[in-house]
Order: structure tokens, then C-alpha cells, then sequence
């Protein structure tokens, strides 16, 4: 096993994150600006759930019901902007689902292709980028499902509707998934690398990233614990996410008591649109500094000959 040179390798992915802002907006910032804003809208919806449910004494309380009949009356009231709503919510809610993955896959190969020095441009990631788009699409869908944001809202889900006694007797099982999340995600670290570098495909990528775990456990652990410490973007995004609802709440709360309402709104969203950009834009930092570190970490491994127990070694 090849000596690895951690410190060269996080200072050399920040020097370099650092050193391309274009590369920072459009696959960092844009691609952050739209889960970033997903996630804010979900966990206010999730905040609102509460407040409607049984544990705040509202037995009969509907968020759903609720929500949808605010937005059928907000039709009705202004007709004239339906066409333009619902024409703006399909085109972020494409670039959404879409995008993410795209930038991505652009990223590291405009990463990969850096590091091998090759041609780099924004236009190269993409060209390429779009080559690898469906596997990786395909990957990020089969694994979702055992994110951790999204056994938090399934947790919600179950104290909400069916209750403490139950949720009580389902926490060992939600445990469970959790360490089983963070073992798919260890084991299958570099599935997106194999994709989109290596052009294989998704079950292929998946075996190939967990052998190379397995052959190369340490490097693997100790990068992860690096960037747990250096990164912290789930941190980050989490009490940004947490915060800016909290923010636009308590500011048009507070105006509105002191001054008119309409003053309110106006303040407590022009504050949680910088908070918006201000959290997009650190994300998408990160989120290039983390395609870099293991980008770099995976062509260093998938260069390293694995001996098998066969060969000779000769002095």
C-alpha cells in the first residue's frame, strides 16, 4: 500500500478550489441554490406538520390540507399568475432533479482531467459530464433512499402519524438503518468516480467501489474523517436550513407586531434570500472541495498495483 500524503492532498484540492470560481458557481453554487431551497421549503413544511399534529394538542390540524387549500386560493385570487407559477415551478423543479447530478459529473471530470492535464474547460465537463449523466442519475435514485436527511423525515413521518408508542417500538429499526447508511455510503464511496471516470456501469461501479474500500480501508477511513472535520457541509447545511425559515419567521413576526405586515414580509425575505445565496454559495465551496479531495484520492488508489497472493515480490 502506497504512502499517502493527506496534508498534500486536502492542501493541494483547496488551492485548487480556490483557484476556480467558475467552476464554484456553476457546479457548486447553482446546483446548492436549488437543493438548498428544496430543503428549506421541506422543513418548514415539516415545522408546519408538527405544529398542526396531535403533539401541539391540534388533533383535527391537516398540513397538507392546509397548504393546499392556501395555494388553490392564492390561485384563485391572482389568476393572471398562474400560467408564469406553474411554468417557473416545472422549469426549477426539472433543473432540480436534473442539475445536481450533472454538476456532479461535470466537476469531476473537469477534476480528474486537471489533475491528468488535459483540457478542463466548463464546456469539456459538461460535454463529458452529460456521457455519464443517466448512470449517475440512476445511482443517486437507488441510494437517496438511505440518506440520512431522508430517514430523518421518514423518523418525523412516523411520530407524526402514527404516534410516540409506535415510533418507540420502530427507533431500534431506524437505528439500524442509519448505521446501514453510513456503511453504503462508506462502501460505496467512490461508485461516483467509477461512473463518471472509468465509464462503468451502475452495479459494476458499485462492486468496483467497495473492493477498492476493502484494498484501501485506511486511506479511505482517514480521508473521510478528514473531511467530516474540514468539510462539515452537512453541518453547515443543516443549521442553514434550520435557521433561515426560523430567520424569515421570526423577523416578519416581529416587524409585523411593531410596524405594517407588509413591511414585515418585505424584510424577512430580502434577509432570507441573502441567507439563501450566503448558504448556497458555502456549500457549493465545499461541495468542490470535496469533489477535488476525492477525486484526487481516487485516481492516487485506482493507480496503486494490488499484489495478488500469487506474485512474487522481488527485491
Amino acid at each position: 500500500m502506497m504512502a499517502m500524503d493527506y496534508k498534500k492532498v486536502i492542501v493541494d484540492s483547496w488551492i485548487y478550489t480556490q483557484s476556480n470560481k467558475k467552476l464554484i458557481f456553476w457546479f457548486g453554487f447553482i446546483p446548492s441554490l436549488l437543493t438548498t431551497t428544496v430543503g428549506i421549503f421541506t422543513i418548514a413544511y415539516q415545522i408546519f406538520a408538527f405544529k398542526k399534529s396531535y403533539i401541539f394538542g391540534d388533533e383535527q390540524g391537516s398540513a397538507l390540507k392546509e397548504v393546499t387549500s392556501f395555494i388553490w386560493d392564492f390561485i384563485n385570487t391572482h389568476i393572471s399568475w398562474t400560467v408564469p407559477m406553474i411554468v417557473f415551478v416545472a422549469i426549477f423543479g426539472i433543473l432540480y432533479f436534473l442539475f445536481p447530478t450533472l454538476a456532479r459529473a461535470a466537476s469531476v471530470q473537469i477534476i480528474a482531467r486537471h489533475r491528468n492535464g488535459q483540457e478542463d474547460s466548463i464546456g469539456t465537463g459538461v460535454k463529458y459530464g452529460i456521457m455519464s449523466f443517466l448512470q449517475l442519475f440512476e445511482y443517486h435514485m437507488i441510494i437517496k433512499t438511505f440518506s440520512f436527511f431522508s430517514l430523518l423525515i421518514e423518523m418525523s413521518f412516523v411520530v407524526r402519524n402514527l404516534g410516540p408508542v409506535l415510533f418507540k417500538l420502530l427507533l431500534p429499526v431506524f437505528f439500524l438503518l442509519i448505521i446501514v447508511s453510513f456503511v453504503l455510503i462508506l462502501i460505496f464511496t467512490y461508485t461516483d468516480f467509477f461512473i463518471v471516470i472509468d465509464g462503468k456501469e451502475v452495479f459494476e461501479s458499485m462492486k468496483a467501489s467497495a473492493k477498492l474500500v476493502i484494498l484501501s480501508w485506511k486511506h479511505t477511513v482517514l480521508i473521510t474523517i478528514l473531511m467530516i472535520l474540514i468539510g462539515v457541509r452537512i453541518f453547515i447545511q443543516a443549521i442553514m436550513v434550520f435557521a433561515i425559515p426560523a430567520l424569515i419567521i421570526g423577523i416578519t413576526g416581529y416587524v409585523a407586531t411593531v410596524t405594517l405586515a407588509i413591511t414585515g414580509l418585505l424584510i424577512g425575505g430580502i434577509v432570507g434570500i441573502i441567507c439563501l445565496f450566503l448558504a448556497s454559495y458555502l456549500n457549493g465551496v465545499i461541495d468542490i472541495f470535496s469533489y477535488t479531495v476525492w477525486t484526487y484520492t481516487f485516481l492516487d488508489l485506482t493507480s496503486e498495483k494490488h499484489l495478488s497472493a500469487r506474485e512474487v515480490v522481488t527485491e
